[in-house]
């Protein structure tokens, strides 16, 4: 009975994400929009290109993203351009991290990616993190420099 528990006890604790996991400065992501979507069990990751931002207001609209999609910053560095955050359980995952990372492009704009970790667990469907949660952090940035920022001028279409 206790080697079922010490069993049971590495099992859940392997299967366990946290913030340590994912990587903490943009210069350690890899910027290739081939990248993209479920990239690993519980793993999902997206790229894409704000025109015209700079990379402060992508900074703090990075932070805004992550807490509109219901995530708690957790670590954050202008410095090395990312922030992560942590969510709690929903219907689907048990314990999900979030990192956005940002990286300007001179006189352009920034590359923005959003990483996505879920607990490796296996229930009784299998992995069940919910591939939206980019799209959610993403949605929240936008709503952030459209209404926040003081950059909205729609002559930079900043979204096309």
């Amino acid at each position: 009975m206790r080697n079922m528990f010490v069993l049971f006890l590495v099992l859940f604790l392997t299967g366990c994400v946290s913030i340590g996991s994912l990587p903490q400065a943009a210069s350690e992501v890899n910027f290739d929009p081939g990248v993209e979507g479920r990239t690993g069990w519980s793993k999902y990751e997206e790229i894409f290109f704000l025109k015209n931002v700079d990379k402060r207001t992508a900074y703090l609209a990075a932070k805004a993203g992550l807490a509109d999609a219901g995530f708690t910053i957790k670590k954050a560095s202008f410095e090395k351009l990312y922030a992560i955050g942590e969510h709690g359980i929903t219907l689907y995952d048990w314990n999900i991290v979030a990192g956005v990372y940002i990286k300007p492009e001179e006189l352009k704009g920034c590359w923005v990616k959003v990483h996505v970790e879920g607990s490796k667990d296996v229930g009784f469907w299998g992995d069940m993190t919910a591939s939206s949660w980019p799209q959610d952090i993403f949605e929240g940035m936008r709503n952030y420099i459209a209404t926040e920022s003081q950059i909205t001028v729609p002559s930079k279409k900043h979204f096309k």
